[in-house]
């Protein structure tokens, strides 16, 4: 662990320490069978502490700053990604499998990103419940799910608006700043419209959410001003037309605009991603006449329209080493994405057993047409590479699934301190692309669950627990682009420098390159006995209730994720590769020099352009995560208190040689089983793992109308491995790690978020000001170092965002 951990432990055992008197107050009865799940791992964050705690008008900086088991691809520091979901995931499982509910409904993007459809905000949700592991019954999520539970009305009809704006002279930060912030917010404004209440005496409620925010903040030294928006429409109707039945219908619409990914690398900064998406929901419950079983039913629509305002542009040149994989270029598109989802449940609770399932049929599509075609120049480490040509069909790319599901549990009181569970879930999946009948993909599996709970002593309520389950990974859609005549291809050449434009700055071809089959089947295709990849947890600990408000676990967690899906060059085998040995003098400045023989490998000129590709399931490509994780929790009247701290260790294999989220995740397809260099010291430990963690979130409502929110998190750096370049390879400059990523990591993130509200009366009208600032201490931690030999040991590029201080007003109407 890191030094200086210590002094930071100690602040926050000394916190715990103060929180311990009413977490340990009185005693509470077991849990009765009807409460059959154990409480998923991770947190949920209910009403009050969303509107005291400091958030960036959306729930992922809560997410990232609050949850101790979640890692996030950004440090959003008061609302520097305005219009664009983050990458989020948990114990080192991939973000490309976080899941996202709304009620019943699923609402993540079908195509793969790991994000919802539409962004959400804070205002809208009774609570938020975040799971990173002993998922609920209903859910299968290999990685973490978050699940949005909308906020209905009360009895009396009640209208504000709030108001907030960071103006730029508030903030930190400045270009001159060496080394520079990673991102610094330049201003922020939001606005938001809510009300609710009865419409028609108990039988109708509505709750109304309406909200626009704008911000604009610069990367790095730039002075380019980065613009972005959201506005979103959020409406939910309850109906109880009888005293059984409850009706309920969710309506929310939505538009965006972020600035494109990967802008920089094209030379657009001010080139935007503009999203438009809707959602609509309509669930039924009843309760039957026995008192003990209660039926529902539902059906979603999600939709959204993706339209980017990237420029032609002849050629663009990256930097490998620090804009990440080419490929990723492909990326910004214009198209649609769709999900339509139909289901029904029913629970029992009688005697000793709770029994449970469901039924639930989705289709999902997502459409693509590249927003970019043309020539990439790719340096690595500043030498002139290689050039990829890309080339997209004028035909759009289209992708879609059918999914069956089914799932039946029954949790059994065998005695008043032993309680069983078991459970099996069933999902058929068939994946088709394009035009074709049959599908390229087509998965039928099972997936099982088992636990149990001893409840030790009525002193506190201690209990102890194991649970396995079996989650299944979701189909990523864009993963059908291979073996699609649609997709893009590619053709990479030797780069010799100069301009790109010029017939003598390029050298010979080196690779065809996918997803697309550019209409032969026999360059790049699926497997057709590709196998669904699966997430195997085990977790064992113990818990206590000893209030009705307090709740506190530790928990050990074991995972074993196989098979994992891969992209495999079958055209080119290892022995088209000779072998290059590099003397590696190593640089280690914690300890004695590291010095090896580093291998490259060096493509025949023989098998330029014999490539083909096959994505399948390679037979070493597994990751598997072993950790602790600790929590408590206080959902009282006055206090709510999150206080949790991780452990852990990832091991797999990453997608793309790099530190960030589009390489160092397992779950990506890559170039690791593309290029053998790619494959040196690729066992590692990956992103979304940082080894230790510690975050607090609290709030608390003192008298007079006062209340006071403070979010605070630690978290080890980010894993990384020095690369060291060898520029006279017949392919052209490659990097390859000198070790493993998480040998060594950059400096840890610390960061302390703080929200004062006071409410005073202006005449009739009781209104509320509020203060945040985010980052209060103004810290400037590594989040960035240099990670190649030669460069200096440790030289730090980019340190975590600046202050920001924000105001505000909530204004009843």
């Amino acid at each position: 662990m890191n030094v200086a951990l210590s002094g930071i432990a100690r602040f926050y055992l000394a916190l715990a320490a103060a929180a311990a008197v009413p977490v340990v107050a009185a005693a509470q009865a077991p849990q009765a069978p009807a409460n059959a799940d154990r409480p998923p791992l991770g947190s949920t964050l209910t009403v009050d502490p969303l509107g005291a705690l400091p958030a960036s008008a959306t729930i992922f900086a809560l997410l990232d700053t609050a949850v101790p088991d979640v890692i996030a691809d950004r440090i959003d520091t008061g609302g520097l990604s305005a219009g664009e979901a983050a990458r989020v995931g948990a114990h080192g499982s991939t973000w490309t499998q976080t899941l996202y509910r709304l009620g019943d409904a699923d609402i993540t993007d079908p195509g793969g990103s790991g994000a919802p459809l539409l962004i959400p905000g804070v205002a809208e949700w009774e609570r938020v419940e975040v799971a990173t592991g002993i998922m609920p019954r209903d859910v299968n999520a290999p990685g973490m799910a978050v699940s949005l539970v909308p906020r209905r009305a009360t009895g009396d009809w009640t209208r504000w608006l709030d108001l907030y704006g960071s103006p730029g002279f508030l903030n930190s930060g400045s270009s001159s700043d060496t080394p520079p912030p990673i991102a610094r917010l330049n201003s922020w404004i939001h606005g938001n419209l809510v009300a609710g209440g009865p419409v028609s005496g108990d039988q109708l409620s509505a709750f109304v959410s309406a909200s626009w925010t704008r911000s604009s903040h610069f990367e790095r030294n730039s002075l380019q001003t980065l613009d972005a928006n959201l506005g979103s429409g959020f409406l939910t109707l309850t109906a109880k037309p009888a005293p059984p039945d409850q009706l309920r219908v969710i309506g929310w619409l939505q538009r965006s605009r972020d600035p494109i990914e990967h802008h920089e690398a094209f030379g657009q900064p001010t080139a935007a991603e503009r999203d438009t998406a809707f959602h609509f929901q309509a669930a039924w419950d009843r309760m039957l006449s026995d008192g003990v079983t209660s039926v529902s039913a539902f059906g979603s629509v999600t939709g959204r329209v993706r339209e980017t305002e990237l420029q032609p542009a002849p050629f663009i040149i990256i930097e490998r080493l620090t804009d990440g994989p080419v490929p990723a270029l492909l990326d910004p598109g214009n198209g649609t994405d769709r999900v339509l989802e139909v289901g029904g449940r029913l629970s029992r609770v009688s005697g000793r057993h709770s029994l449970s399932g469901s039924l639930e049929w989705t289709r999902s599509s997502t459409t693509l047409q590249s927003a970019f075609t043309g020539r990439v120049g790719e340096l690595v480490n500043g030498i002139p590479a290689r050039a990829w040509d890309w080339t997209d069909p004028a035909a759009e790319s289209a992708w879609h699934q059918t999914k069956l599901a089914a799932y039946a549990s029954d949790s059994i009181a065998l005695s008043r301190r032993l309680t069983i569970n078991a459970g099996l879930r069933f999902e058929s999946t068939r994946g088709f692309s394009t035009a074709a009948t049959d599908p390229s993909i087509s998965w039928n599996n099972l997936f099982p669950r088992a636990g149990l709970h001893v409840a030790l002593t009525d002193f506190w309520h201690i209990s102890a627990f194991a649970q396995y389950g079996r989650y299944g990974y979701r189909l990523s859609l864009r993963d059908l682009a291979y073996g699609d005549p649609t997709a893009p291809t590619g053709l990479v050449y030797r780069w010799n420098g100069g301009d790109l434009t010029r017939a003598s700055s390029i050298g010979p071809l080196v690779e065809r390159i996918g997803p697309g089959s550019g209409g032969n089947p026999n360059f790049s295709a699926i497997d057709p006995q590709l196998g669904q990849p699966a997430m195997n947890e085990m977790v064992f600990g113990f818990e206590s209730r000893p209030t009705r408000v307090a709740f506190v676990r530790m928990a050990a967690i074991a995972r074993y994720d196989t098979p994992q899906l891969g992209v495999v060059n079958i055209g080119i085998p290892l022995s088209d590769y000779t072998t290059i040995g590099v003397p590696d003098p190593g640089v280690n400045r914690l300890g004695p020099p590291d010095a090896q023989t580093l291998i490259f490998y060096n493509r025949s000129p023989s098998s330029f352009g014999a490539d083909r590709y096959l994505l399948t399931n390679p037979a070493d490509d597994v990751a598997t995560f072993v950790g602790v994780d600790v929590v408590g929790e206080v959902h009282g009247e006055r206090l709510f208190l999150l206080l949790g701290g991780t452990a852990g260790r990832s091991e797999a294999l990453s997608a793309n040689r790099g530190f960030g989220p589009l390489e160092n995740d397992a779950g990506l397809l890559g170039e690791l089983f593309i290029d053998p260099n790619a494959r040196t010291n690729a066992q590692g430990r990956v992103f979304t793992e940082r080894g230790y963690t510690i975050k607090t979130a609290l709030s608390y409502r003192f008298e007079d109308d006062v209340t006071f929110g403070i979010v605070a998190r630690y978290q080890d750096g980010e894993h990384f491995a020095r690369m060291v370049v060898l520029d006279t390879l017949n392919q052209g400059a490659e990097a390859v790690r000198a070790f493993r990523n998480g040998r060594t990591r950059f400096t840890f993130s610390m960061t302390v978020d703080a929200r004062l509200q006071k409410g005073f009366t202006v005449g009739s009208r009781r209104l509320a000001a509020t203060i945040d600032a985010y980052n209060l201490f103004n810290q400037a931690l590594s989040v960035e170092e240099a990670q190649v030999t030669g460069t200096g040991p440790r030289q730090i590029t980019a340190v975590q965002p600046p202050r920001v201080i924000r105001i505000g007003l909530r204004i009843p109407l």
